[in-house]
């Protein structure tokens, strides 16, 4: 996952409206250590770019750092979608 831009090219598809999603954001544990958990809830996909349709599915992904489960989980989102690796920024 190095150098992959996950989150921020999930993001900057929402921008442009060929996806729509909500994002949620939980931390667990005790405070000294927490394990951040990051949902993303697929709305809808703009199957016209071609991408597979994901429309009302969820993904979740936990980790110890809140931008890494964020990254993970827009990690699952865009694959799912059918990018590969050459289309995240």
């Amino acid at each position: 996952m190095e150098g992959q831009r996950y989150y921020m090219t999930l993001h900057n598809l929402q921008q442009q409206r060929r996806i729509r999603y909500e994002e949620e954001e939980f931390d667990k544990g005790p405070s000294h250590a927490p394990q951040w958990e990051v949902w993303i809830h697929v709305i809808s996909v703009n199957t016209a770019w071609g991408y597979n349709n994901v429309s009302a599915q969820s993904f979740w992904q936990r980790a110890s750092k809140k931008q890494y489960a964020r990254d993970l989980v827009a990690q699952q989102v865009l694959f799912a979608l059918g990018l590969s690796l050459d289309d995240i920024q």
